[in-house]
């Protein structure tokens, strides 16, 4: 006869459960790890990680699998877990993917715009100037983000967001300071006005062009940086 914890996880109810808790300690180690909380490289250990949420080793090691297949922990033989640390030719090449994608998606969305998607954008790119002004980079950092993923739900391919979303859970990982600073903030909301201006215009190509454009500038700040990092 099972015993009665074996039985509730083997019902259908009890695979439920055990379903919600895996899909909320992925959820909350991956913004940990997002957030900078556990660091790039840390060891992700499934005995402390499970005293510290009050839960089983189960339901934990499939939210690292999980996050595992999403390219935010990597796994090495009889070591475990770790958060993955991405280099700096891995970033420069996710700048280049992030490029194409998001020229694909200035193409899908540039005839599908509708006014009250335009007008959240503007809102995004007015409330950023502001930032700027204030010089609070992070809370700008978080609205810019909030601006790209947009552009990619309302282009209404979900394939297309969720490859995208996972290139960008990855570059979170690639935490290079100083790209965004100053001058750059103002230059990078002019770019989203312009690819907000394109998208309205209803034109595929001109869109396409300025979202690659404005991807492909941050990719060059990267690319400086790394070489005089490297000088």
């Amino acid at each position: 006869m099972k015993a009665p914890e074996e039985h509730r996880l083997s019902s259908p109810l009890g695979l439920v459960q055990e379903h919600s808790l895996t899909s909320a300690l992925k959820w909350e180690l991956e913004r940990l790890i997002l957030e900078g909380e556990i660091k790039g490289g840390e060891r992700l250990n499934e005995t402390t990680l499970a005293t510290r949420f009050r839960t089983s080793r189960g339901p934990l090691r499939e939210a690292l699998q999980a996050l595992g297949e999403q390219g935010i922990v990597s796994f090495t033989r009889n070591r475990g877990a770790f958060v993955r640390q991405v280099s700096a030719e891995d970033a420069l090449e996710l700048y280049s993917i992030r490029a194409a994608l998001e020229d694909e998606v200035g193409r899908q969305l540039a005839g599908r715009l509708d006014a009250d998607q335009s007008a959240t954008l503007e809102a995004l790119v007015t409330e950023m100037d502001r930032l700027i002004k204030g010089r609070r980079v992070g809370e700008y950092y978080d609205l810019n983000l909030r601006f790209h993923d947009l552009l990619v739900e309302y282009s209404g391919n979900t394939r297309l967001a969720a490859v995208y979303r996972r290139v960008i859970k990855e570059l979170h990982l690639f935490r290079l300071y100083g790209l965004a600073q100053g001058a750059a903030l103002g230059k990078s909301n002019t770019e989203h006005r312009a690819i907000l201006e394109a998208l309205r215009r209803r034109t595929p190509a001109k869109a396409a062009r300025a979202m690659r454009g404005h991807v492909e500038a941050a990719l060059r700040r990267v690319r400086t940086t790394v070489v005089e990092g490297r000088g």
